[in-house]
């Protein structure tokens, strides 16, 4: 069987993050977004798969390339303007070649593996079928209802209630041949030929127990990192691992290949730390942070509850608290991320058109790649840095000429 990733969209809630990758090349809990698909596609016997991109291709297609990797074929369709899940599937229909297949939105994360059960009970009962979950957020999904037999009966895209609870569609579909003729007859709308197959009673649904998560903002990355590392129940440490003396790991601890890390640090799981990543003495990594390939730690820092994406430096004496990191950043000695305000249980976002609500007590700096920031800078909770800024050295006594 064939899959479908959707992979094109831009996702603007994400920046600074999507201003230098595309969203399923997000990082969380040691893989990307798209890896995690990919690999759950592999293992439910899927052998080729068809990614829809657009907004940075390039960061898909060098570290993704043609899935061998994998064990499996990928090829690339390029969508290239912005007309929604309908025309990216209509640019699909002669890569499936008059086959059923498997459609996958590009951006959501799950435990365990859903493609199995989707693909059972669409052998069982023929005709399109939708996995539908119950999310960790209310209000911010259409929501579907379903029949005793599972059968779709409605779909409500936008609600009007933002409180209301439901099941939403999880994303990932198994939809006939049949399909690409009602996309056509509905001038490419998605919505309209879902609406279709509930009115005819050929939309079957599968629920899905497991946890799901949409990334839709920048702070969702922490949840993500955490839904993901709350099953890992244990260790696992690469034998070219290097500790020096009175290193302390403490639960399930990941660390990948060629990581030295320095004398007296303390290491509390779920945690992960990629290959090549150095760890200075001293140092205190706390629970559910991850840290992507080629990363440095510098002596005395502590991290807590924070993505990097990888090859970046922090300095030494740094706190790093429930914040995410891009790639290829610089943080000098002494940066510290203040992650909360007194009194305040639902920490705010500036966004451009007005604060945002995160519904986090806790939440320190989102920086995006290629970003250097100076000694001795204080972020402030919930701030949002840019991909390549430049701050200096933070110098409370300049140097006078005498």
């Amino acid at each position: 069987m064939k899959a479908v990733i959707l992979a094109a969209a831009p996702s603007d809630k994400l920046q600074p993050f999507t201003e230098t990758r595309a969203k399923p090349m997000i990082r969380v809990a040691g893989r990307t977004i798209l890896d995690y698909t990919i690999a759950h596609l592999k293992s439910a016997g899927v052998t080729e798969v068809v990614v829809v991109v657009n907004h940075l291709r390039e960061t898909i297609e060098k570290q993704i390339g043609h899935g061998h990797q994998y064990g499996l074929s990928i090829e690339y369709i390029h969508q290239p303007q912005p007309d929604g899940i309908g025309g990216a599937l209509l640019r699909c229909k002669e890569a499936m070649n008059g086959s059923p297949f498997l459609l996958i939105y590009g951006d959501v994360l799950v435990t365990g593996n859903p493609y199995p059960r989707v693909m059972e009970q669409f052998q069982e009962m023929g005709g399109a079928v939708a996995a539908v979950t119950l999310p960790r957020r209310s209000g911010e999904f259409g929501n579907v209802y379903l029949d005793p037999d599972m059968r779709i009966t409605r779909l409500v895209e936008k609600p009007t209630d933002p409180h209301l609870a439901n099941y939403v569609l999880a994303g990932v579909f198994l939809l006939p041949s049949e399909v690409f003729s009602l996309l056509e007859a509905q001038g490419g709308d998605m919505e309209q030929v879902f609406q279709e197959l509930i009115g005819k009673k050929q939309l079957n649904a599968t629920l899905w127990d497991g946890e799901w998560l949409d990334i839709t903002r920048p702070w969702h990355i922490l949840e993500a990192n955490r839904m993901l590392m709350d099953q890992w129940e244990n260790a696992s440490v690469h034998h070219t691992v290097r500790m020096e003396n009175n290193v302390h790991l403490e639960g399930p601890v990941h660390i990948g290949s060629h990581v030295v890390i320095g004398a007296g640090s303390v290491i509390k799981g779920p945690c992960y730390i990629g290959h090549g990543s150095y760890i200075g003495s001293s140092t205190l990594i706390r629970e559910y942070t991850s840290l992507g390939p080629d990363s440095v730690v510098g002596y005395g820092t502590e991290l807590k509850n924070c993505v990097l994406f990888g090859r970046s430096v922090l300095g030494r004496l740094s706190f790093i608290g429930d914040s995410v990191i891009g790639e290829d950043v610089h943080l000098g000695t002494g940066v510290c991320t203040v992650n909360f305000q007194k009194g305040v249980d639902d920490l705010s976002v500036k966004l451009a058109e007005g604060p945002m609500k995160t519904g986090m007590a806790k939440l320190g700096a989102m920086i995006g790649d290629h970003v250097s920031i100076g000694a001795r800078h204080v972020l402030e909770p919930g701030s949002r840095i840019r991909a390549r800024f430049q701050a200096p050295d933070l110098v409370t006594i300049p140097t006078e000429p005498w």
